[in-house]
């Protein structure tokens, strides 16, 4: 199951207006994912709203997700927590929901160094059987990875088999690149990033950009496998990186709801106490979609 690679999106979670998961929206969001052909999904993502979830609603998503994938991809569960004892229960809760993989970011809003960093890993990679994806977010955790602890997990533990990278520093992301192993996986979590990542050596793009629009990301990827220079560029330059600009505005991840709004697909809206997009931000993102033809026709 080291085989991890293509386009991976991590979820949104569609939330109703009352702050309740709307699983028939997430179930159709499901479908809508793997008719394009992505090649995996990431529920309880920090997109998906992760620190806003409680451990039973992130089981949940998870098995909802799983259910409705039916073995058609592969879902990497995310079992993230601020806490290491929680991150591990949510670690077994998820491989007793059916997921093929784990997503554990770094502990957010709690302290720790890299010999906690490391610890917290031992503890979920020890819990679980499954393969386990490192997920860097220094911006929003306040943690960042050494090059060499990441280095010593994928050494240490048959598990950790790679890292979603969302720091947006390609010279840290290509020290990771040269100091794991070569079957070390390593995804780029910023859309505008995909192609660059590509090029010096990563697997793929877990990247939020999918929720609205994938078949920009699925053609950057497919054409760069297939030796297309030229044309990855050309969607990357156009049409992926503009886009994933633009669904950095307002509060995250508020935008890439009103993005998928805009495509014709309701995701529902954001979970207090993030705020749904301005009006300004809205019309913002409506003329940048429009621009690149993502608007729902009629």
């Amino acid at each position: 199951m080291t085989d991890i690679r293509g386009i991976v999106p991590p979820l949104v979670t569609p939330f109703a207006e009352d702050g309740s998961i709307a699983d028939d929206r997430l179930r159709d969001h499901v479908d809508f994912l793997i008719e394009a052909g992505v090649h995996g999904l990431f529920p309880g993502a920090s997109i998906g709203e992760l620190s806003n979830l409680n451990t039973d609603e992130l089981e949940r998503v998870t098995a909802t997700v799983v259910d409705r994938a039916d073995g058609s991809v592969p879902v990497y569960a995310g079992v993230g927590a601020s806490g290491t004892l929680e991150a591990v229960e949510r670690t077994r809760r998820a491989d007793a929901a059916g997921a093929d993989g784990l997503v554990a970011i770094t502990p957010f809003f709690l302290e720790t160094d890299q010999e906690g960093l490391y610890d917290h890993y031992a503890r979920i990679a020890d819990a679980t059987d499954l393969p386990i994806l490192l997920y860097h977010l220094p911006d929003m955790t306040g943690q960042t990875f050494a090059v060499d602890t990441v280095a010593d997990l994928a050494t240490a533990f048959d598990n950790v088999v790679g890292l979603k990278d969302s720091s947006g520093d390609l010279t840290w992301g290509s020290r990771i690149i040269g100091n794991t192993p070569d079957e070390f996986v390593y995804l780029q979590g910023l859309g505008s990033l995909l192609l660059p990542s590509l090029v010096l050596g990563a697997d793929g793009g877990v990247t939020g950009t999918a929720n609205v629009a994938p078949e920009p990301l699925l053609d950057v990827y497919e054409a760069y496998r297939a030796g297309d220079l030229d044309r990855a560029r050309t969607t990357q330059v156009e049409t992926v990186t503009p886009l994933a600009d633009a669904l950095m505005g307002g509060t995250f991840p508020a935008a890439f709801k009103q993005g998928a709004r805009l495509a014709g697909r309701d995701l529902g809206v954001p979970r207090p106490p993030i705020q749904r997009l301005s009006e300004s931000e809205r019309t913002e993102l409506h003329e940048v979609m429009d621009e690149l033809d993502l608007l729902a026709s009629g």
